[in-house]
């Protein structure tokens, strides 16, 4: 069985960079110190495990090459190219459910139709992503790829079962808002940019929000640090929400009121009562490394959805693969 690793905590070699440029003082500012010409490639996996007591199951793995490009910089700020190079998918995990080996198999067909596809995007002079440019090009992609895996996942007998009980899968999809499929191609992107333009003071914190009529009880920790040897710096922040036993239960109940099948209901209300007796708890972690002159040359995210010691657990790390700085 796998064995899952969360690296969250590791932090990699630095890469040596041009000398800094940027200002000096106690405070931590993430500013984009580009040229035009830069050019860095990133390496990008993707994992999601299953918790289930002391049992940890890889269910998904995914990889990526990308490439970021500016293209121009001004006073202003930059334009900026993202390319995806390449999608590895020779190590997807083995499984023997007919579901997750036909989700592996359009994971590598759909892949590799978007190698090649760029994103053209715009900063302000902090590296602050402020505009996307041809994102109509990106989402008429988007749309015909979700058509055509859907198609495919409505032959399989799995989803045939589920429409014989009441739920048919294409019913579903009309709801589904395709210009959000963009984001799938964005997520990374904007994970590297996430922190530019933020200012903190060196040093960590921690601040805890009560429930209120409009947000979930929340503990945020925060931290900022910086190498004096060479000027890098590091950012986090981990975030933890607590939803409450009886609202997770009104949420996913309303999911299982779209199924016909009365029976399959009443199922749901007896089985929860029985096997969900704690709190659910979600936690968001980020932490970016960044070189001196702003390019982030690790991130690590992971999403944690847990309740008692059973959940999912999904991360995403981004490293810094190669890269040519102009002077």
């Amino acid at each position: 069985m796998p064995v899952m690793t969360i690296s969250m905590a590791m932090h990699g070699q630095t890469p040596s960079t041009p000398e800094n440029t940027a200002p000096q003082d106690s405070t931590i500012n993430v500013i984009a110190w580009f040229n035009k010409r830069d050019t860095v490639t990133y390496r990008v996996n993707e994992s999601s495990w299953k918790l289930n007591g002391t049992d940890t199951i890889l269910t998904a793995s995914y990889s990526m090459m990308v490439r970021i490009n500016v293209v121009d910089s001004t006073a202003n700020g930059y334009k900026i190219d993202y390319t995806f190079l390449d999608f590895p998918t020779d190590k997807l995990p083995y499984s023997s459910s007919a579901i997750d080996k036909f989700k592996n198999k359009i994971t590598d067909k759909l892949a590799r139709k978007i190698v090649g596809t760029t994103v053209h995007f715009e900063t302000d002079e902090c590296g602050r992503i402020t505009k996307y440019k041809k994102l109509g090009q990106i989402k008429k992609q988007a749309k015909s790829l979700f058509k055509k895996a859907l198609n495919e996942f409505t032959k399989i007998p799995e989803i045939q079962g589920l429409k014989e009980m009441g739920l048919d899968i294409k019913d579903y999809a009309k709801n589904v808002d395709t210009d959000k499929l963009v984001d799938g191609y964005l997520e990374e992107l904007n994970m590297l940019f996430m922190y530019h333009g933020l200012s903190m003071q060196p040093g960590e914190n921690t601040e805890h929000e009560d429930a209120t009529d409009t947000q979930y009880e929340n503990s945020t920790y925060t931290s900022a640090t910086v190498d004096v040897d060479d000027g890098s710096y590091s950012i986090v922040q981990d975030v933890t929400s607590i939803l409450p036993r009886n609202e997770l239960k009104e949420i996913v109940g309303g999911i299982v009121e779209s199924f016909s099948d009365d029976s399959f209901k009443d199922s749901f209300n007896e089985n929860f009562d029985v096997q969900v007796n704690e709190d659910c708890t979600y936690e968001d972690y980020l932490k970016i490394d960044y070189l001196v002159n702003g390019w982030p040359y690790s991130v690590v995210r992971q999403n944690a959805t847990m309740i008692g010691n059973h959940g999912k657990v999904k991360q995403t790390v981004i490293s810094l693969d190669s890269y040519s700085f102009a002077q």
